[in-house]
């Protein structure tokens, strides 16, 4: 189970250093940020490794110290979508505030460092720190509105889809996107295929680059004007 690996021993980190660097946690005074170290572990997984499974306890949240974290959930007919991608200074496993376990799967995307605190702890800091309350009932109002777009786009063509998401991960990472055709074929519900020939039009018309394992996106409101197009 892998909620065994915050055993007493493990390492901690540096709760200041990391966290000040942090948008949701700007505004909290450093001796608050000091308090949060003692409960704070920290961990490396491999590529592809699972942080946590669907249906595990949902203990902890969890913080992308070094590297890309996917959430995943698994369809009856045996699909994998991806809900979420989350980069460096991002948080996931928000499960824990609303249920008792995981709703879906998370893995490493890359080589990935996090860090994990106790879910009723964080909880009791929000209580302290309302700013911080906030930051993640947006966040989370976020993820449900990208959630119901999703459900809103999927009976538009492949191409709209594509660009949708690829706009939404510039939120999370900026103009280059470290991501496959093949990963965003699974975010949009499409086939490998489908992508690959959707991402040859968009780059033979400039809107994107793409490398071995990134996607750059060459400006970002011609991306938006090509999907209003559409």
């Amino acid at each position: 189970m892998l909620t065994m690996t915050h055993k007493t021993g493990l390492p901690k980190t540096d709760a200041r250093g990391f966290l000040s660097k942090m948008e949701l946690f700007k505004n909290v005074p450093p001796l608050l940020l000091a308090g949060l170290e003692p409960r704070m572990r920290e961990k490396k997984y491999a590529k592809r490794e699972s942080i946590f499974l669907e249906g595990d306890p949902a203990e902890f949240i969890w913080f992308v110290k070094e590297g890309h974290v996917k959430e995943v959930i698994h369809s009856m007919g045996g699909r994998d979508m991806i809900l979420a991608m989350v980069g460096a200074n991002g948080l996931f496993g928000t499960s824990s505030f609303i249920g008792d376990t995981h709703l879906c799967q998370a893995i490493a995307e890359t080589d990935a460092t996090v860090v994990s605190f106790p879910a009723k702890d964080f909880l009791a800091f929000m209580d302290k720190c309302p700013s911080v309350g906030r930051s993640i009932i947006a966040k989370l109002s976020k993820l449900l509105r990208q959630s119901k777009e999703m459900q809103t786009f999927d009976q538009e063509s492949v191409e709209k889809r594509i660009l949708h998401v690829l706009l939404n991960l510039v939120e999370e990472f900026g103009d280059t996107i470290p991501l496959t055709r093949k990963e965003i074929a699974d975010m949009v519900g499409t086939t490998v295929e489908s992508s690959i020939r959707t991402f040859v039009r968009l780059e033979r018309e400039k809107l994107v680059a793409t490398e071995r394992g990134k996607i750059i996106i060459r400006n970002v409101q011609d991306l938006v004007d090509r999907m209003e197009e559409l």
